[in-house]
């Protein structure tokens, strides 16, 4: 039998969807009105908001209906699982997006027109496991908007001259780096789609980027980075007793394991996830493939990062470092890299904490690690194509943004030579 239950999970309010040892989790916060505090004013047992949370009776009738939802699915459907009971909604809505692409346009409604193909393309993506629509919407909003006579833009009278204007009347307004980038991924779908009467060709050798008004900017920013003092803190943390809120000390142990593995690596989230015990050469390194840049990095085995490879090791049946990913249990959800993001998302809030223990003026996150250990094999001299190597990035990226200008041995430095060079 499917069981429902409203629980908090790191300051998350969800409904749990359970059968058995299965669970599946459903995020209700955005649903509640005036923002509750959810840690103080939630009542477990009666899985209710008391009379001290805002607008606690509306919020209780909210999580009211919204369970209704589930339990009427349940009488109505009981040879239903609780995962298929979980993804019944969404697997529902995908069908119905499918529906609308497929029966209600025709190739003649869009094969020449740059909005109508570009309200295919959202239709497309929302179709999609793990859809990235959103940017294509926000898109189409900004091209109604702004550019004269979009409506009628046939893809036909596209050339180099109107690629020039429209790049003119983006720059006129912020976001124009990812609004271009939209745009120009839209020109290469519709370029390689048979149906639509679009060739690259015809926009010559255009280029965004000679148009971004930002391009002679001097930026100041860096990517958010420990100090020495407080990765040296993070390092030397006693697990057993940070984050006390945290009932599942084991669970903590992951947490920071996860972290402290991605410093000795240079290594990105989604890497760490998904690295496994077959990627460990004989040369007591890691190689493995970037997921972000598809670079292939190699890194070596430090003594830390060993003991974690072994505390860990056999507990996951897919041959994963780390007992996070269940191959056979992501082939159940919709959603690409479900496993990654909610473990991802958890790890975040977690870290939050841990930042405040620290001390940072930031709200720390998981890629901060890896940010500060390519800073710091800068600051102690590495060379930058061995960083650049090992981190699975280019050397420019490098000296764009980890080159820190602001590392006092380097200005001391510095500043001697130009003293010497007066003497």
């Amino acid at each position: 039998m499917v069981k429902l239950k409203f629980v908090v999970i790191g300051g998350v309010l969800t409904l749990r969807i359970s059968e058995n040892k299965t669970r599946c989790y459903k995020r209700v916060n955005h649903l509640l009105k005036g923002n509750p505090n959810v840690e103080k004013h939630w009542n477990q047992e009666k899985e209710r908001f008391s009379s001290y949370a805002v607008s606690y009776s509306d919020n209780n009738k909210i999580l009211e209906e919204f369970k209704g939802i589930y339990w009427k699915l349940i009488q109505e459907h009981p040879e239903l699982n609780a995962r298929q009971i979980s993804n019944y909604y969404k697997t529902k809505a995908q069908e119905s997006l499918k529906k609308d692409v497929f029966e209600n346009w025709s190739v003649d409604d869009y094969k020449n027109s740059v909005e109508k193909y570009l309200e295919i393309v959202i239709l497309r993506e929302k179709a999609k496991q793990g859809c990235n629509y959103e940017l294509y919407y926000k898109l189409l909003l900004r091209c109604r908007m702004d550019i004269p006579g979009f409506s009628t833009m046939a893809f036909s009278t596209i050339d180099y001259n109107t690629m020039v204007s429209i790049a003119l009347i983006f720059a006129k307004r912020k976001s124009y780096r990812h609004v271009s980038k939209t745009f120009r991924a839209l020109l290469g779908k519709a370029h390689k789609d048979q149906n639509v009467m679009f060739n690259l060709a015809q926009i010559g050798t255009f280029c965004f980027n000679e148009y971004n008004p930002d391009r002679y900017d001097v930026s100041d920013k860096h990517p958010d980075v420990l100090t020495d003092e407080q990765i040296r803190r993070f390092l030397n943390l006693s697990v057993q007793d940070i984050t006390p809120t945290y009932n599942n000390r084991q669970q903590v142990e992951l947490y920071y394991d996860f972290c402290v593995f991605m410093f000795h690596t240079f290594f990105a989230p989604c890497d760490v996830i998904k690295a496994k015990l077959r990627d460990i050469t004989r040369n007591n390194t890691l190689l493995v493939k970037r997921k972000k840049t598809h670079r292939t990095v190699e890194v070596p085995i430090t003594p830390v990062v060993r003991s974690i490879i072994n505390k860990y090791k056999g507990m996951s049946k897919d041959g994963y470092i780390f007992p996070i990913m269940n191959d056979e249990y992501e082939k159940n959800h919709t959603v690409k890299d479900y496993t990654y993001k909610k473990f991802r998302e958890h790890l975040n809030i977690w870290l939050k904490l841990i930042g405040k223990e620290l001390d940072t003026d930031f709200d720390l996150y998981a890629y901060v690690f890896r940010h500060t250990a390519i800073t710091i094999a800068v600051n102690n001299g590495l060379p930058l194509s061995y960083i650049s190597n090992a981190a699975g990035t280019s050397v420019e990226m490098i000296q764009k943004h980890y080159y820190n200008g602001e590392n006092i041995h380097n200005r001391n430095m510095l500043a001697e030579v130009f003293m010497k060079a007066g003497a």
